[in-house]
């Protein structure tokens, strides 16, 4: 292993120890905590993020379910991303059928909340009946992918997956990245060929020392139903430093070297005869007489 990728590997680590270890110390009700915080500072992204985090890890209560949703619901309203916000509510009322949101909301959001609410009831209340024990029936989505293990510096990075939905419930794959271990993870749709989904990093954000990511299949109204890694515990590739390159490997550092070394030359020799010009060429021509 080349000293850079060792240092880079070194980074990366060092970078992904406090979101995995937020992620693994308390599990699902530090991430419903960290997403309920982040909604009521006003970041929303930041919320939905990490809220589609705990979703999806196995372990919440109906209760937690309810708690994420309605959440989510409201992050996604903030964002003015409305079908999403509706799918969320939607799935939340087929947890909570009389569930009503927490006081001291504000006019629009209470009007977009019982219109969801009515268009639930007369659409038949969908999802009531697979959850009213508590228990998801649903057959889970799986994503099969292969994280590469590193990446050239500048150069595009493209991944792919694929999908096992036996109950169709995936609309989509999103692939979520960012540069580094900091920072909002960029969103894109992923295109779909002969079953294969790929998506392409552009190559000015894959930069040392690591390229974080994680992929989510999602639902008709964009709500997550499964994902390979996710906010709190993301894919990584590895992007090493460029090896330096040896001074004296460069074209430039040997033509210098020659005009030094021919200056030097050339004072010596009028060092030495104490002379500032050079002394003429002498040609003697004999000539003998027959």
């Amino acid at each position: 292993m080349s000293l850079s990728l060792r240092a880079s590997l070194v980074a990366a680590l060092a970078l992904a120890t406090p979101a995995v270890a937020l992620a693994q110390s308390g599990g699902n009700v530090q991430l419903v905590a960290a997403g309920r915080q982040q909604f009521d500072d006003l970041r929303y992204e930041e919320a939905v993020q990490t809220l589609s985090a705990a979703l999806l890890r196995r372990g919440n209560t109906p209760a937690q379910e309810v708690t994420i949703y309605e959440l989510l619901g409201l992050s996604y309203l903030a964002l003015n991303r409305d079908e999403e916000s509706e799918g969320a509510f939607r799935l939340m009322l087929a947890r909570e059928p009389e569930h009503a949101l927490e006081a001291g909301q504000a006019p629009r959001v209470r009007d977009f909340y019982q219109g969801v609410m009515e268009r639930w009831v007369r659409d038949g209340r969908p999802g009531l009946a697979r959850t009213s024990d508590g228990a998801r029936s649903e057959r889970p989505v799986t994503i099969d992918h292969r994280s590469p293990a590193q990446q050239t510096a500048g150069v595009v990075l493209t991944l792919t997956a694929q999908i096992t939905d036996p109950d169709r419930r995936a609309e989509a794959l999103v692939l979520a990245y960012r540069p580094g271990s900091r920072g909002l993870f960029r969103r894109l749709r992923t295109s779909r060929s002969a079953g294969v989904f790929s998506a392409s990093i552009p190559p000015e954000e894959v930069r040392p020392p690591v390229v974080e990511y994680y992929l989510e299949a999602v639902d008709p109204r964009g709500i997550a139903v499964s994902s390979r890694g996710d906010a709190f515990a993301p894919l990584r590739v590895v992007v090493p430093q460029a090896e330096a390159t040896p001074i004296t490997s460069r074209w430039w550092f040997w033509t210098g070297a020659a005009a030094v070394l021919a200056g030097v030359a050339v004072g010596t020799y009028f060092a030495v005869s104490g002379s500032s010009e050079p002394e003429p060429a002498r040609l003697t021509i004999t000539v003998r007489g027959e």
